[in-house]
């Protein structure tokens, strides 16, 4: 964190065009999950959301020095080693949440800017509930609660009951403790069902095809979310087999690309060769500005939960690749 600050304070005197000459690095991949001005409990609980008026500015920065390219176009640069002259950005969304359809398609448009959003396949048509987006609604509820039953802290195993305790238990939970998170919601009388019918935080099929009509990319984000380190190899295989299945008979999606739920972390090289051989052609990481051992496995640059503006955030990034260059730190293996 300190060293973020370091470099967001330096960022500020070197122009954008002499970090992108010194790095060789022209092709910038800020990602979001969504954007909104209203507070959203299935989130809030997790990370800051950027509202409308920072998301613009981010991409006033962001087409002052980059060009805007489509997905199509990121893929042809990546597989035929097309030479970028003019630095170039794709803006990508992870979960495919409502508020693109309804908040950022408009934006994009006006602008002329292409995106991709990377979908849970079993979370479209609200049919399910992300396990992190469930236990944002818990701590919500009981944040607004005046008493918190017992029970509560008994099934989480609390010694010492505090709201804080409780929160930092909660946020420890994985996908492998689902059944636990629905019955603490159960237990105060939480009804996720009832919550995606009446919110509906993720698009539809038919917000999907308009989208797409628009010119909008999608891709697969798995099925349900998990984190790929914790499954094995052929866990991994089956969520994308069955998402990918998904995107193709029902939304006629058949360009495979492929987002990383969480991140990459720990996932073996085995899985990526089996990816790219199954026709995925581009996969994606969150690591920020950084190299892969895998060609076609591209990083992004997280842009949610960060009070920094854009300018920072990428210069930022620029500093911290060439600080990691000198120590061979700017390169994933597998």
């Amino acid at each position: 964190m300190i060293l973020r600050n370091v470099l967001n304070t330096v960022s500020k005197v070197i122009p954008i065009k002499i970090l992108s000459s010194i790095t060789s690095q022209k092709i910038i991949l800020p990602f979001y999950h969504t954007i909104s001005d209203k507070s959203l409990p299935h989130i809030k609980n997790l990370y800051e959301v950027r509202g409308t008026k920072t998301f613009i500015q981010d991409l006033e920065f962001l087409c002052k020095h980059f060009k805007p390219i489509d997905l199509d176009t990121l893929y042809d640069i990546i597989s035929k080693n097309v030479k970028v002259n003019k630095p170039v950005f794709h803006i990508t969304f992870d979960d495919g949440l409502k508020e693109l359809y309804s908040n950022v398609a408009p934006i994009l448009k006006e602008k002329g800017i292409p995106a991709t959003v990377f979908l849970n396949t079993d979370f479209i048509d609200n049919k399910g509930l992300f396990f992190r987006y469930k236990i944002s609604l818990i701590i919500d509820n009981v944040l607004r609660s005046k008493t918190i039953d017992q029970k509560v802290y008994e099934m989480l195993e609390i010694p010492k009951p505090s709201v804080e305790s409780l929160k930092t238990k909660l946020l420890e939970l994985q996908i492998t403790d689902e059944v636990l998170i629905d019955e603490i919601a159960k237990s105060i009388h939480l009804d996720f069902k009832e919550y995606l019918k009446y919110n509906e935080p993720y698009l539809n099929r038919k917000e999907i095809k308009e989208l797409s009509k628009c010119g909008w990319k999608f891709g697969s984000h798995s099925k349900n979310h998990p984190f790929f380190k914790n499954l094995t190899l052929e866990e991994q295989k089956k969520q994308l087999t069955e998402s990918f299945n998904f995107l193709s008979k029902e939304l006629n999606i058949n360009d495979r690309y492929f987002s990383f739920p969480f991140s990459d972390e720990g996932v073996e090289a085995v899985f990526f060769r089996w990816l790219y051989q199954n026709d995925c052609k581009l996969s994606f990481g969150i690591s920020g500005m950084k190299k892969d051992a895998f060609i076609n496995h591209l990083h992004r640059i997280p842009f949610d939960g960060i009070n920094n503006q854009a300018n920072e955030i990428i210069k930022s990034e620029y500093l911290y690749y060439m600080i990691k260059f000198f120590f061979g730190k700017n390169r994933i293996q597998r």
